[in-house]
């Protein structure tokens, strides 16, 4: 099946495993493929998800960390007592990258003690099932992003629908917006 994959559509299952391993996640969620949708910038998958304002960051805010570090409140006396000027680092990073950066930044505190790739869940399996009957009834020949999208819509899943209606959008109307790009890629 994954010979039918472009390369987007393969960087897009990349950015999936990419970001669940940061997560701490043993698994590839259907929300990881969403973020992997989201993240990339080819047209028949991120336009869409952008257009509506769903991005990768909204997208990673809603998945959960798994195991690892905690991910609590940095402790500027404890910094300060290793020799770091917590508010001279904020103050750095908001001149550079603007107010709230620091916040808004992913947390790459990682546990590198994960040797197995993470594997799909059911659910996101099943959502890769749907993509590839999506990709039969439209006659297309290769897997592209939007195809990955369409999969996802048509899953039903609870955080793909939450953060499509956060939105303001629905399901149908993404799902018709991805359909045109596909017909405009075609």
């Amino acid at each position: 099946m994954f010979e039918r994959f472009t390369e987007p559509s393969r960087a897009v299952l990349v950015e999936a495993e990419d970001l669940a391993v940061e997560l701490g996640s043993p698994w590839i969620s259907p929300g990881h493929i969403l973020y992997g949708c989201a993240a990339g910038r080819e047209a028949t998958a991120g336009k869409p998800l952008h257009d509506c304002g769903i991005t990768a960051a909204s997208i990673r805010r809603q998945l959960p960390r798994a195991d690892g570090p905690p991910a609590g409140p940095v402790d500027p006396g404890a910094l300060s007592a290793i020799g770091i000027d917590y508010e001279g680092v904020r103050a750095a990073v908001e001149e550079t990258f603007g107010p709230g950066a620091l916040e808004a930044a992913p947390d790459r505190r990682v546990p590198m003690t994960r040797t197995r790739k993470p594997r799909f869940t059911p659910e996101a399996k099943r959502s890769l099932e749907l993509t590839v009957r999506t990709v039969q009834e439209l006659h297309h020949g290769r897997i592209v992003p939007g195809h990955l999208l369409l999969g996802l819509l048509r899953l039903d899943n609870e955080l793909v629908s939450g953060l499509i209606e956060e939105a303001g959008t629905t399901v149908a109307a993404l799902s018709a917006a991805v359909l045109s790009q596909l017909t405009a890629a075609a």
